[in-house]
């Protein structure tokens, strides 16, 4: 009878990160599907070529406003609520895309995915935090924080066939069914009680909202964690081009490489972190190592002196680094936030910083069209994330229970 409990138990747990994840995946899956057909998308609504630009942007634009506030709202509904809305958000959002035909409904389409994925930005980590425990929750975090590199490769992936061949539409179409499906899978997550007002003023109430901005550690993270993103996401915005124009392969080519070693190299990177986190390998020395690990890697895939191959290694090398610095990070979530904060707000919070990086991170990656300005760009803030990281992340994990409402 207790062996069944336990299989049970554990069934319950790697079904509710299986639909975490999935949902992660889907919230940053569309980015990926539009970037690819841009010209098909513009061509298709008789739109000058920039404009869709400003409508991938859009789907960015909530996250950076109000990521932390929306860590705050999830404490007070619960996460299942958070994600139980944020995934037919989604869906809604792919049948408006599908439907679109003129720009303007296109934008309202993206604009609307990203209000959803504000939800599962904050309410995924929030529910792993407060419905599991232990090397579970450790190992689970850690994979939480590849969801949108490998989300967004998964797109890229998915728009593929849609390039040239067959309707363009079929690819949102073909998103939308699949958040349908994590719509059902929302109803299997388990409840985490939400954090409750308790008679509350409203000035409190905002007060605690923004509570975590006044804890050193929650900022001290979000900074470690938002460098890393940075670096990934302007890495990904200049790699296809940059080895295609230095090495010689065709863009096509390149986006290929770049999608695959994203999927594997993230994944790899996240579940080793997790792995070796669960089994006490200390964090601060493994979020050391990784940080020297990537510097190295930057400079391999950048150097115009590497040959294809070795550029490919750098690259793989720097995305498996992004895996497991985003995993230390994540598997910190519940240190930082013990019994005084909620997981959504300590998620939010983080998220703000990350999504407010990725905001700039365009601006300051196209303003270098040379390998120096790369290389030196990720050198200074893997730097800063070492100098960042709380000095709860020691040089011992530390066990915590999981993550409850006071």
């Amino acid at each position: 009878m207790i062996m069944g409990t336990a299989v049970k138990e554990g069934g319950w747990k790697r079904l509710t990160v299986l639909v975490v994840y999935g949902i992660g995946l889907g919230s940053m899956s569309l980015v990926g599907i539009l970037s690819p057909l841009t010209l098909r998308i513009t061509a298709d609504l008789q739109a000058p070529a920039a404009a869709i630009g400003l409508t991938i942007a859009l789907f960015s634009l909530p996250a950076a406003i109000m990521a932390m506030v929306g860590g705050g709202i999830v404490d007070r509904i619960g996460p299942r609520r958070a994600l139980g809305l944020a995934a037919p958000v989604l869906a809604v959002a792919d049948t408006v895309v599908f439907l679109a035909r003129d720009l303007w409904l296109l934008d309202v389409g993206v604009l609307l995915a990203g209000m959803g994925y504000v939800g599962v930005l904050n309410g995924g980590a929030a529910m792993l935090m407060g419905g599991l425990d232990g090397a579970t929750r450790t190992k689970a975090m850690a994979l939480w924080s590849t969801y949108a590199p490998v989300g967004f490769s998964l797109g890229l992936l998915v728009a593929a066939p849609f390039t040239t061949a067959a309707d363009w539409r079929l690819a949102p179409a073909l998103h939308g069914a699949f958040m349908l499906l994590c719509c059902v899978g929302t109803v299997f997550l388990p409840q985490v009680p939400p954090r409750k007002a308790d008679g509350l003023p409203v000035r409190q109430q905002v007060a605690r909202l923004f509570g975590a901005l006044r804890r050193r550690d929650v900022l001290q993270l979000a900074v470690s964690a938002a460098m890393p993103s940075m670096i990934s996401y302007g890495t990904s915005l200049v790699a296809a081009t940059y080895l295609a124009k230095v090495h010689g392969v065709s863009l096509a080519a390149s986006a290929s490489i770049v999608a695959v070693a994203k999927i594997a190299a993230v994944l790899l990177g996240g579940t080793i972190t997790g792995t070796l986190l669960a089994r006490d390998f200390p964090p601060r020395i493994l979020f050391t190592l990784m940080v020297g690990v990537g510097m190295v890697a930057q400079f391999l895939l950048f150097f115009p002196g590497s040959p294809l191959p070795l550029a490919v290694a750098g690259l793989m090398g720097w995305l498996f680094t992004f895996g497991a610095l985003s995993g230390v990070c994540m598997a910190a979530m519940p240190l930082v936030a013990g019994p005084a904060l909620g997981g959504g707000t300590v998620a939010g919070t983080v998220n703000q910083f990350v999504s407010l990086a990725s905001f700039l991170t365009p601006t300051i990656y196209f303003a270098s069209s040379a390998w120096g300005g790369y290389v030196a760009i990720a050198l200074a803030g893997l730097a800063v994330a070492l100098v960042a990281l709380p000095g709860i992340v020691g040089a011992r994990r530390r066990v915590v229970p999981a993550v409850p409402a006071p």
